[in-house]
């Protein structure tokens, strides 16, 4: 599918909902005003369109307006492999600066929204704007740390552990949006966290029935309360 975008539509940073969270957050006025004119709306993505595909030369960033993502990688074995999961106010394509090049395809879990940013247009604002430079240096970094805590956690966390880290990590990225902490609606399907987390369907489905029998969770499709965040967060080394 296309993802192209709307050049008719004015955007407006500064009166977004996230704007707290997003790139602009750490922007002064005057900067934002400059990065808002470099913005361009993205057409709506219906769910299981591509936002990025792999192997493409890097074109622009894109930022999550609304939805949900997901990003597929290779594993060393050539199976498809889920890296991530991208929420509103999140940007999206950062690897591909290392090699000019998209190495994951993105790929919408719902009906989805976005802004793109081209990096003919982002690259001069980059050189003008400190502040934007820092920031995007500053996600950079962000992003390699989470790759590392990602390997650190599949190397030595337990099924238990896994499915524990990744919920407190949801369920802070979504207060962060201003979202409960603890009404966790999953966009993504139990089969998509297996694969992010290198567990079976199988696992994941038992380790939350354990936890829903313990009175950690309370499940009920892809609703998930949470019933006792310090146990979890005590269980993947959270707390």
């Amino acid at each position: 599918m296309h993802c192209g975008a709307d050049a008719r539509v004015e955007v407006s940073c500064r009166g977004c909902a996230l704007s707290r969270i997003c790139l602009p957050a750490r922007l002064s006025p005057p900067e934002t005003r400059l990065l808002e004119q470099a913005v361009e709306r993205g057409r709506p993505l219906a769910a299981g369109a591509s936002l990025i595909h792999a192997g493409r030369r890097l074109q622009a960033l894109y930022v999550v307006r609304g939805g949900s993502a997901k990003s597929i990688g290779l594993s060393i074995e050539g199976d498809e492999q889920i890296l991530g999961f991208h929420l509103p106010g999140e940007v999206v394509g950062l690897e591909a600066f290392a090699r000019d090049l998209h190495l994951c395809e993105v790929v919408a879990l719902e009906p989805m929204r976005f802004c793109r940013i081209p990096v003919r247009r982002l690259e001069p604002l980059m050189q003008a704007l400190p502040g934007l430079r820092r920031e995007i240096i500053r996600l950079l970094g962000q992003s390699l740390q989470e790759a590392q805590r990602q390997r650190s956690c599949m190397g030595l966390a337990d099924a238990r552990q896994r499915l524990a880290g990744f919920l407190v990590d949801l369920s802070r990225r979504l207060e962060q949006r201003g979202l409960s902490a603890r009404q966790l609606r999953l966009s993504m399907s139990r089969r998509d966290i297996a694969n992010h987390l290198a567990l079976t369907l199988e696992t994941v489905s038992r380790t939350l029935s354990a936890f829903k029998r313990a009175g950690w969770l309370a499940v009920r499709l892809r609703q998930i309360e949470i019933l006792q965040p310090q146990a979890l967060a005590a269980l993947s080394g959270a707390a």
